[in-house]
């Protein structure tokens, strides 16, 4: 009881970036927490879209929904995760909170609005490391393009379907992409405040260099696979560019945006930006669970022989 009261007495003493932090820990946590509860409580909760239990045509995904000797704790799982299944392609919400949550503080920004004053002024007097205002505009506009992009994809590119997802995934992304709609900036804040002179000079760092080729080596080639998974008839298996040796490439591609993303933002004698960072742990957490389900629906569908040799996320890793 005493940690838990040091806990909450600790919490107004966060700055805005640390709650940023905290939204992305916890988050991150709660995936990997799912990964110790047995498979198919884990399919129950973590699976959405074709891989689903409420779309399971295969032996793998009826076994998480056959009605035989399954116990106390995945029935409850199962009837929790049955409770609002919404369309998977409500996927698109992510993208336009994305945009509109760039353009929001944007234009909060130009205004000198009340909400951006409010939090710069209490990050900025928390007197932790600061990004420059040259490095802050620059993530601040490549997010912007990362979310214009994939809602683009969404409307244009990708072919909508009748799969489902628990509605709990919709939230969870929700707060992520608003959650780093203030994260791009928020540890420019002291900069942001500031009415100095630019100097892009300051682009030209090494650290901020290898982000931006990070970032757009892995947001060209995201597109390129979005457009190729288009292309293939329903749930056959890629086999093409980077799929020839990856599972799930676009979701490598993710994480080089936001490892880029997190480099380009270091504050002067840092490596990385550590809320950046927090948000890359999700998406790592996240993404590579559903890309370790991904392999094993492949393996299903098509053959373990199909899928061995391939690197699920991350080359030599995962």
């Amino acid at each position: 009881m005493a940690s838990l009261s040091t806990t909450m007495d600790a919490l107004p003493a966060l700055t805005p970036a640390q709650w940023c932090q905290v939204f992305f820990g916890l988050s991150t946590a709660a995936v990997l927490a799912i990964q110790v509860v047995p498979k198919t409580t884990q399919r129950l909760l973590l699976d959405y879209g074709a891989r689903s239990p409420a779309n399971a045509t295969d032996d793998r995904t009826k076994e998480a929904t056959g009605p035989k000797d399954i116990d106390l704790f995945t029935k409850a799982a199962k009837a929790v995760s049955s409770i609002g299944q919404i369309p998977h392609s409500w996927f698109m919400h992510f993208y336009v909170a994305s945009v509109a949550g760039s353009a929001f503080w944007a234009w909060q920004y130009l205004q000198s609005g009340s909400a951006m004053t409010f939090i710069a002024a209490r990050q900025a007097a928390s007197g932790g490391p600061s990004t420059s205002i040259e490095q802050t505009v620059l993530v601040w506009t490549l997010m912007a393009l990362q979310g214009t992009r994939r809602l683009y994809e969404c409307l244009f590119v990708m072919r909508p379907g009748s799969s489902k997802m628990w509605f709990v995934h919709w939230l969870l992304g929700l707060g992520f992409y608003l959650c780093m709609s203030v994260s791009v900036w928020i540890d420019g804040s002291a900069a942001l405040r500031q009415a100095a002179a630019p100097n892009f000079e300051s682009l030209l760092s090494p650290g901020v260099v290898m982000g931006t080729v990070a970032y757009l080596y892995g947001w060209t080639n995201q597109h390129n696979c979005h457009k190729y998974l288009a292309s293939l008839k329903k749930y056959s298996l890629p086999e093409q560019g980077l799929f020839r040796y990856l599972i799930c490439p676009h979701y490598t591609c993710e994480c080089l945006i936001y490892l880029g993303l997190a480099i380009i933002a270091a504050p002067k004698g840092y490596i990385v930006n550590r809320t950046l960072m927090g948000a890359l742990w999700f998406i790592v957490a996240n993404l590579g669970t559903t890309a370790d389900g991904t392999k094993q629906w492949y393996a299903q569908k098509f053959g373990a022989e199909k899928v061995a040799s391939k690197w699920r996320m991350i080359p030599f890793v995962l």
